[in-house]
């Protein structure tokens, strides 16, 4: 535990369900973009959704089963 009281593995959580949150966005921006005719963003925007998705579901996963 940390001075401040913050445990670091609370903290790492965190982190991963707010990538996930973040990540949510991502599909309304690519949204946009392919409205825009900006067919290059749409596509980085679905690829790091779906891999931030991917990985923090698999981080937070392992994380609760330990």
């Amino acid at each position: 535990m940390r001075r401040d009281g913050q445990d670091p593995r609370t903290e790492a959580n965190a982190a991963l369900y707010a990538l996930l949150s973040g990540a949510e966005g991502c599909g309304t921006a690519a949204r946009s973009a392919r409205l825009a005719h900006d067919d290059e963003l749409a596509e980085f925007l679905c690829r790091v959704q779906g891999e931030i998705v991917d990985e923090a579901g698999r981080l937070l996963a392992q994380r609760t089963a330990e």
